[in-house]
């Protein structure tokens, strides 16, 4: 099937108590573990693609691969930018066809986040793209403090002001050790997550989703996150398996015998993940009621 909206899977997952998974994607491994583990777990799945992905390969060339593997699989698949830094970045992710784009802003005083939001906004809103905008402070592999947490009154003016229509705030979350940083664990703020929620009404989005316990992305899920972003996990098992072929084998062995395996662990991971945000079999009831809205 087409590359789908991720409005129409936030919609769903939103009325359903459920998230979506925006798996992080610099390569075509990682996308193809996505899609497969969506596939297994008859799941919605996001393909996130980050700015840094284009010191090797073009954005359009990754979308071209997500768009091809989408259009063979039975599940819905979306196309998303993450941590857009600028107007160049969001404009590149749009004509590659994300459907998504996040500008963040976030280390911004609120009123530049405000303003540079919005600028994506103007460009985005007529061709039906959601903008995602950031708030709170979070720090690569740090825990947060009660000063790091999104400020609800900010928040709400942040997505007043902008025309954001996801928000990517600090509740608690890690980010990850895509640096190099130890990650701490996560210690989720479930009365925050709903406190946005319901003062912005939009969708929310938990980045840092990796190291969660289960029962904290559940109760995160049900408290109002919509869309989880996912990395570290997955590129943790991945590099793993890619290091132990190599480790254990000379300089000249075809790349080949180490990407199997690491697409491997990275698709195991995955469908752990859509287990805990409760995404697994939601693929066809996502389908059933996509039919009946155009009916």
């Amino acid at each position: 099937m087409p590359i789908a909206p991720l409005k129409t899977l936030l919609q769903h997952a939103s009325d359903n108590g459920y998230a979506v998974g925006a798996f992080v994607s610099m390569n075509i491994e990682v996308i193809q573990a996505a899609i497969a583990a969506a596939e297994k777990q008859n799941s919605p799945v996001a393909i996130r693609i980050h700015p840094d992905s284009r010191q090797i390969t073009r954005f359009d060339t990754l979308a071209l691969v997500a768009r091809h593997l989408a259009s063979e699989a039975s599940v819905p698949v979306a196309l998303s930018l993450d941590h857009g830094e600028t107007m160049a970045d969001c404009v590149d992710a749009i004509r590659a066809g994300c459907s998504s784009v996040m500008l963040d802003a976030a280390e911004e005083p609120l009123a530049e986040n405000i303003r540079r939001v919005r600028q994506v906004v103007k460009a985005a809103e007529p061709l039906g793209i959601l903008v995602e905008a950031a708030v709170g402070h979070m720090e690569h592999g740090a825990v947060q403090t009660e000063d790091d947490y999104a400020d609800v009154e900010e928040a709400v003016r942040l997505v007043r002001e902008s025309g954001a229509t996801i928000l990517a705030p600090a509740i608690g979350n890690v980010h990850g050790s895509a640096h190099g940083e130890v990650k701490a664990t996560p210690k989720l703020n479930i009365k925050r997550i709903a406190e946005l929620k319901q003062a912005t009404g939009v969708y929310i989005c938990m980045h840092g989703g990796s190291g969660n316990p289960r029962d904290q992305m559940q109760a995160a899920t049900k408290a109002g996150i919509s869309l989880v972003i996912l990395f570290s996990d997955i590129i943790t098992a991945y590099n793993k398996a890619v290091m132990s072929v190599y480790s254990a084998n000379s300089a000249g062995i075809a790349v080949i015998d180490a990407l199997v395996p690491a697409q491997a662990a990275a698709q195991a991971v995955i469908e752990e993940k859509m287990v805990d945000i409760g995404s697994a079999g939601q693929g066809e009831a996502f389908l059933h009621w996509q039919r009946s809205q155009a009916a």
